[in-house]
């Protein structure tokens, strides 16, 4: 288990994502489609993330085409348990008259409620997405995140505003990248705990929250007799971290994890009560 004390996160500046730049005469790939230009066939290869899309593009036309493939895309899942893809890393394709070609896509799933794709899973042409997703993508191509899961995690933090507590696994120098670029772009803020949402299967993210856990710091002034809990917004005890504990006085950095199982979302608290009386509180939310 990851410890939550290694994750410090960096404040740095972000510069303008960078937007791949294409030549003057291509036409994207849905416009070409829309058209009756191409003829596309998108099928998935299984799986969240990576090269997860097999492409083949046929030019209908006697004249050569240039096609942009956008990062930032949306693939549209024709089964509605399984996510659409959002494309990763652009690329340009150009087709001679009649030319047919295949291609593989680096895309990851964006709908943290439906299943992971499965193989052969067919897809068509959607829109791009909102903005925030287009810089993320366009941050991810920059950075060759494409097989990265904190990446993934990234994706789902905007796609389905899922928190940014939730990207967690991998590097801690890509979490903090992440966490920070996402940030940046949607004006979220990086709460001070970690969120594992629940997963039934490998196949499988249904997108509810299992458990969050963090460092919970305190400072005590004097000798008491502590008790730390987590609480709804109405007050009611939900889980107790420690109860009544001898404690000296000092800093303290205590690890806990609060199981979320059965429970509806919304704002809890971390409380600490010394000898009775509050001393400290956190909010946490989910």
């Amino acid at each position: 288990m990851k410890s939550f004390k290694s994750i410090h996160l960096l404040v740095f500046a972000f510069g303008i994502t960078e937007i791949p730049v294409f030549s003057n005469n291509t036409i994207s790939v849905e416009e070409a489609t829309k058209k009756g230009l191409i003829k596309l066939s998108i099928k998935a290869k299984g799986g969240y993330t990576g090269d997860v899309i097999k492409m083949g593009i046929q030019n209908l036309t006697n004249k050569t085409l240039d096609i942009k493939v956008e990062a930032g895309r949306i693939l549209d899942s024709q089964n509605n348990n399984q996510q659409d893809i959002l494309i990763t890393k652009p690329q340009e394709i150009f087709l001679g008259a009649k030319e047919s070609k295949n291609i593989n896509v680096f895309g990851m799933c964006c709908q943290a409620h439906n299943g992971a794709p499965t193989a052969e899973a067919e897809y068509k042409v959607g829109k791009l997405a909102d903005s925030s997703l287009i810089k993320l993508a366009n941050f991810i191509d920059k950075n060759k995140y494409y097989s990265n899961t904190t990446a993934q995690e990234a994706v789902w933090s905007i796609s389905d505003n899922n928190s940014l507590g939730s990207i967690v696994d991998g590097d801690i120098n890509d979490i903090n990248n992440l966490r920070q670029f996402v940030s940046h772009i949607t004006g979220r803020l990086i709460p001070s705990y970690n969120i594992t949402y629940k997963r039934q299967n490998d196949r499988d993210v249904l997108g509810t929250v299992s458990k969050i856990d963090g460092v919970f710091d305190y400072l005590l002034p004097a000798n008491c007799h502590a008790t730390l809990g987590i609480y709804n917004n109405q007050g009611q005890l939900m889980q107790t971290v420690f109860q009544n504990i001898a404690h000296q006085k000092g800093e303290y950095n205590i690890y806990y994890t609060f199981r979320t199982k059965d429970l509806p979302r919304g704002i809890y608290y971390a409380r600490m009560n010394a000898d009775g009386h509050l001393h400290k509180e956190m909010q946490i939310e989910f």
